[in-house]
């Protein structure tokens, strides 16, 4: 009942706020443009306006957030992984393949190497993966996949980046979506496992929890869920009949979508977290995916699969695109209402002429209203603060990447760097320089304003309220804009591999010690006894794995720091290097981090299910198989 009444209050805010931002916006053309700049009026009338038009799309797609539920497993169906990679290093690949290795589900994984690595091909093997690479890597990814279509022949088709290491079940809980002979594509969250990355907010809170949590549960209501270019199964023939992986834009995930839209397929979302990936750990790490995706997005106005423009969409399916596309434009919308305020301050001229008591009725509650509403439907996903840091974040990139949607640009598919340091500082900042030099702008119109009212500069004049809520509207957006910046500027990553937070029992000798937190390459103990920088020891650890069963496993650490544990006056504080004694304990060391590890945290707060599902399908399925089994065969195939 409580979930019902906080859901009833959340679409009444919302109502409000819509038609009370329809009669502000009726007020504000009818009222409000006597004695004002023509140029800034019609500037910030087209902010607002637009405003407006995201806020109805958010209510659109966030109005209720239906629960996905796995359907059962009846019919047989084959499934080829499909991991892509180019230049991802030996961690990040041995970690998704042993996922993969360790998927339920009976699969054949494929590794799909445009770097035509020869280290890649024996980990391949190593992991019991066919390895597939081609003589040039035209069209990126997707010519990637498009060429593996010519080998792969499975029904089903999960499709993985090299960094996007899968929970066990994550075709157990996919695979019955199919079942409906119109499904195309199941869509499942993407999540990440580097919670210290740039785009974290907090542990488990990222900048695209809200579009996994929010949006795209919404946009599965419309028929509109989209393929996010990793962690999506796809039926090939589906691929098939649409010419394969789109290639005339770098959003081949998105334009692909659309495609089978427009030839009556269906898309699904499972909201359920299945896969871990690496998020961008910098901000030109961030920037890069950022760029990538508008401008890969935009462009697809400019192709026949344009929303407004795509035959045999629905409505819903429209308005669902458009929304998605339109929201790249955010931060020109907020460059737009910072170029009126600072033109308002230094010139004194006016984008709206109203009396306070029409800002009272009509502006203030139009305000509230909105930012209550966006609050609550973002359902605790995400922040006003989030949203603004974001678009800060984003401004120039953004503002660049819209004009290919009125010129046609040269645009290249870059991979995002999938590990790394973070040194925060002025190597940050000068990455933003439109942000810096808002701020510098901003800041100068305030002080100029503030020089004129106590009669030291001649700048024109300004009445008292306009006078007033500039000021106030001035100092706030500023107050943002260096809160962001010194944000970036303090941010310190540097450690290359993010330390899984632990609490397990392990033994150096015979002394019990507590290991605190673990990756493959390090770990934090708590132990009873100091021990010396330099110092190498084997820890013994029982390491327990997804299924619920524990692997006894060695590992060499040499000792880095030791210091006295300040919540404890027995205890020492100890972290070292790791180097894993045998073939085997490496594996157990690289599962625990990247697969158990993940999926008792998942499990913890909800986002995954409590237990493995019986993974093998009805017995019909043997013979649809094609032979496939948990690990594949180890074999080559090229080009």
């Amino acid at each position: 009942m409580d979930l019902i009444r906080k859901e009833l209050v959340i679409r009444t805010v919302a109502l409000i706020a819509i038609m009370w931002g329809a009669v502000y916006l009726g007020w504000r053309a009818i009222e409000t443009w006597d004695k004002t700049d023509p140029a800034l009026f019609l500037l910030l009338y087209a902010c607002e306006l637009f405003g407006w038009a995201m806020l109805v799309s958010f209510c659109f797609l966030a109005w209720r957030i239906p629960a996905s539920k796995r359907p059962p497993l009846v019919l047989p169906h084959s499934v080829d992984v499909l991991v892509c990679t180019y230049d991802e290093g030996h961690d990040v690949l041995e970690a998704t393949l042993l996922g993969c290795a360790g998927i339920t589900y009976p699969h054949e994984t494929w590794v799909l190497d445009d770097g035509r690595r020869d280290f890649v091909r024996a980990l391949a093997e190593r992991t019991g993966a066919r390895y597939v690479t081609r003589s040039d890597n035209r069209h990126a990814k997707a010519g990637n996949i498009n060429h593996a279509l010519s080998v792969a022949n499975a029904e089903l088709l999960l499709v993985l980046d090299a960094d996007h290491v899968p929970q066990p079940d994550i075709l157990d809980a996919t695979v019955g979506y199919f079942d409906d002979a119109r499904v195309a594509v199941v869509q499942t969250p993407h999540d990440f496992g580097n919670h210290d990355s740039f785009q974290h907010f907090e542990t488990g809170r990222h900048d695209q929890s809200m579009f996994f949590d929010v949006i795209l549960p919404g946009k599965d209501r419309h028929n509109s869920a989209f393929w996010c270019g990793s962690a999506a199964v796809i039926r090939r023939d589906a691929l098939v009949e649409v010419g394969g992986v789109a290639t005339e834009t770098i959003a081949e995930d998105f334009h692909t979508t659309i495609k089978l839209h427009s030839r009556g397929w269906k898309t699904r979302y499972h909201a359920e977290t299945l896969v871990q990936g690496l998020a961008p750990h910098d901000l030109s790490s961030y920037l890069l995916q950022r760029d990538r995706w508008a401008r890969g997005n935009l462009a697809v106005f400019r192709t026949a699969e344009n929303p407004l423009r795509a035959p045999n969409l629905s409505a819903a399916q429209r308005v669902s695109y458009l929304s998605s596309l339109l929201a790249y434009f955010v931060p020109l919308q907020r460059l737009g209402l910072l170029t009126v305020l600072t033109v308002m301050l230094v010139s004194g001229q006016l984008p709206m002429h109203a009396t306070v008591s029409g800002f009272l009725i009509f502006w203030l509650p139009w305000i509230a209203f909105d930012l209550a509403a966006s609050t609550l439907l973002c359902r605790s996903r995400a922040t006003l603060w989030d949203g603004t840091y974001s678009v800060l974040l984003t401004l120039e990139i953004f503002a660049r990447a819209a004009r290919v949607v009125i010129s046609p640009t040269t645009s290249t598919f870059k991979v995002t760097p999938k590990d790394g340091i973070d040194d925060g500082g002025w190597h940050a900042l000068r990455q933003l320089h439109l942000v810096m030099g808002i701020g510098f702008v901003l800041a100068s119109a305030l002080v100029l304003r503030a020089l004129t009212a106590f009669g030291v500069v001649p700048l024109p004049p300004m009445g008292t309220l306009p006078f007033a809520i500039g000021m106030a509207l001035g100092v706030w957006e500023l107050a943002l804009v260096v809160a962001a910046l010194g944000k970036v500027s303090a941010r310190r990553q540097l450690r290359r591999h993010y330390r899984t937070p632990t609490d397990m029992a392990a033994f150096i000798d015979d002394d019990m010690v507590r290991m605190v937190d673990l990756t493959p390459t390090g770990a934090g103990l708590l132990s009873p006894k100091q021990l010396a920088v330099g110092k190498e020891v084997v820890l013994v650890t029982d390491l327990p794995m997804a299924d619920g069963r524990a692997r006894s496993s060695r590992l060499r650490l040499t000792v880095a720091s030791c210091r006295s544990d300040p919540e404890s006056t027995h205890e020492w504080r100890i972290g070292g290097a790791l180097v894993p004694v045998t073939n085997e304990d490496r594996v157990n060391l690289v599962e625990y981090c990247h697969v158990a590890a993940a999926r008792s945290r998942l499990t913890e707060s909800g986002r995954i299910s409590a237990r493995l599902e019986s993974s093998a399908p009805p017995a019909p399925a043997e013979k649809h198989s094609d032979g496939r089994r948990r690990r594949g065969r180890a074999a080559s195939v090229g080009t």
